[in-house]
């Protein structure tokens, strides 16, 4: 019997009610699987808890013999935050994925495991939503945690700006009720502090009405006209409403097997005022159209097919004051050197700049949550997918991805001091994994001005760094 399967039994005695899949188990190779097949480890036990008492108990074992844990929600993380080497995994993502929906209250009361599509049909059905993950086989756990950026952050914001309630399980064992009023100040710390002070089984968002149906989808352009959607993509975002969104697309491999160039434009509205909305893009014209109305609870699997589960993934991003067509085009033809320069494996690079109305976000205080990036700065979010499980296929993928993101950063430079300059509320977004999430130093970085009251809550309720996966906050010290 190996050690991990002797675990087990004391925990099936202490009243563990979910699942313990270990090694030996025929369920245990598909209890592995995440989002980032490179990011996947060999556990000693996977626990697909049942109810926040089995958090409680797994927690109080691993840390009892010393065992290190981890959190599994969606399993998005391309740095493997949710896998562990040997140690164990709290897995969410088998049993804790209701979603109940309480109409008067405009409510959503949402398991930890389940993810953002879960959320949206289930709302949609009473003609409400929130704001919720663009790619929707993202789980609610990491995306809220973290901040959380959606189509519909014009209207409500952010993510954790929608966040009512958690139930969360410490690092004592300890099952708490978190929100503005019962445990406030581990209520702030979670909106945008991550993992870093328990397990969260159950989310509570606040909802809003929501029409059934939108106009969104993608414009297809020539490459070479890059300066020009870049151009007519600024001259929108200028004039945006609250309403609307949208998100310009490069690859060196499109569904056509070369480069391509694509805008999903998204109006939470009627089409044909979509339309004029966009109509700086439109008249581009575009190759091919596939904008149209669909149903909301479509709107955020428009870029599914092109992220799918268990393919290898590295993922990074930055924010930019602004986007001049000239960067545009040469981060772009550098994106395509860079692709397209000899490797073993069939690699695919795509960046895509983002452009959620960011005016609500920003008009809440940096102090008001942990997450202190409360500034109109749109995402850049950068993604290499490669095939080949070998080590150094997956170092030279992301060494590609660290030069487009060196390059870029660099050329969008200009733009910022144009604009005043960074901030120390540029800290960038965390979901979209800067620099390396398991580091302390840029855990320190990326929670700015707010990092030193997040060390009291860590000192208060992790104080021995049971939860250190994800940007680790370090507990402050007793002068």
């Amino acid at each position: 019997m190996s050690a991990s399967t002797s675990w087990k039994d004391p925990l099936t005695s202490a009243g563990f009610t979910g699942d313990l899949v270990t090694p030996p188990d025929a369920d245990y190779d598909s209890a592995l699987v995440r989002f980032a097949k490179n990011a996947q480890k060999k556990a000693g036990l996977v626990a697909f808890v049942k109810s926040p008492q089995d958090v409680s108990l797994v927690i109080k074992y691993a840390t009892a013999n010393n065992i290190p844990l981890v959190i599994r929600g969606g399993g998005h993380s391309t740095y493997g935050t949710s896998s562990t080497d040997g140690g164990i995994v709290i897995d969410l993502s088998r049993h804790l994925t209701s979603v109940r929906i309480d109409e008067a209250k405009r409510i959503g009361y949402v398991g930890g495991g389940a993810n953002w599509a879960a959320v949206d049909a289930e709302a949609i059905k009473y003609g409400l939503a929130t704001v919720g993950g663009t790619v929707n086989h993202t789980g609610v756990g990491g995306l809220s945690l973290g901040g959380g950026y959606g189509w519909l952050t014009g209207e409500h914001g952010l993510t954790i700006d929608n966040l009512v309630q958690v139930t969360i399980v410490t690092s004592d064992g300890s099952i708490l009720t978190v929100n503005e009023t019962t445990n406030s100040d581990l209520f702030w710390g979670i909106r945008g502090g991550g993992s870093n002070f328990g397990c969260v089984t159950e989310f509570v968002y606040r909802l809003h009405p929501q029409r059934s149906h939108v106009f969104a989808g993608p414009l297809i352009f020539p490459v070479p006209r890059i300066a020009e959607v870049a151009a007519a993509t600024e001259e929108w975002y200028s004039n945006a409403s609250d309403k609307e969104g949208l998100m310009l697309i490069t690859t060196n491999k499109g569904p056509m097997g070369g480069p391509a160039l694509l805008v999903i434009v998204f109006f939470n509205g009627e089409e044909d005022e979509g339309k004029q909305r966009f109509k700086g893009l439109f008249d581009l014209g575009p190759v091919m159209s596939l904008a149209s109305t669909i149903p909301y609870e479509n709107l955020n699997a428009l870029q599914n097919d092109n992220v799918k589960y268990n393919q290898n993934y590295h993922l990074t991003g930055s924010t930019r004051a602004s986007l001049p067509p000239d960067v545009a085009k040469t981060v772009f033809d550098k994106l395509l050197e860079t692709a397209n320069s000899p490797s073993e494996a069939d690699l695919q690079m795509v960046l895509i700049w983002e452009y959620h109305i960011l005016k609500r976000l920003a008009s809440v205080s940096p102090d008001a949550t942990a997450f202190p990036m409360r500034v109109q700065r749109p995402l850049t979010v950068m993604l290499v997918t490669w095939t080949g499980d070998d080590s150094q296929l997956t170092a030279d993928a992301k060494k590609r991805l660290d030069v487009i993101k060196a390059f870029s950063d660099e050329a969008l430079a200009p733009a910022f001091e144009e604009k005043g300059g960074k901030t120390e509320l540029d800290t960038g977004y965390s979901n979209t994994e800067i620099g390396n999430p398991k580091s302390e130093h840029v855990a320190r970085a990326m929670f700015g001005p707010n990092y030193p009251r997040l060390q009291q809550l860590k000192k208060k309720y992790d104080p021995d760094m049971v939860f250190k996966a994800w940007y680790p906050i370090v507990p402050a010290t007793t002068v």
